[in-house]
């Protein structure tokens, strides 16, 4: 079952007051400032640092992961030098 156009204009609309009611502004560059400022105060308050170490961890260990995996791949390709 598809969306209708009215369908989509309603559910944007209700979005637009969630988020205007949520961060109190009515332009977006206001909510993007009024977001840009939230996210800063958890970054000094070092609460998205861990997430963020986790995060870096977690790819490098898929990375690693994936290179050993296709190691046949590339293995040969360093063996000429």
């Amino acid at each position: 079952m598809a969306l209708t156009t009215s369908d989509k204009r309603e559910i944007e609309t209700l979005i637009r007051k969630e988020i205007k009611s949520f961060m109190g502004s009515n332009t977006v560059k206001q909510f993007e400032d009024r977001l840009i400022d939230a996210i800063s105060k958890d970054v000094k308050r070092g609460k998205i640092e861990k997430d963020v170490k986790d995060l870096i961890i977690k790819s490098f260990r898929e990375f690693y992961t994936v290179m050993y995996q296709q190691r046949s791949f590339w293995e040969s390709k360093f063996r000429g030098i």
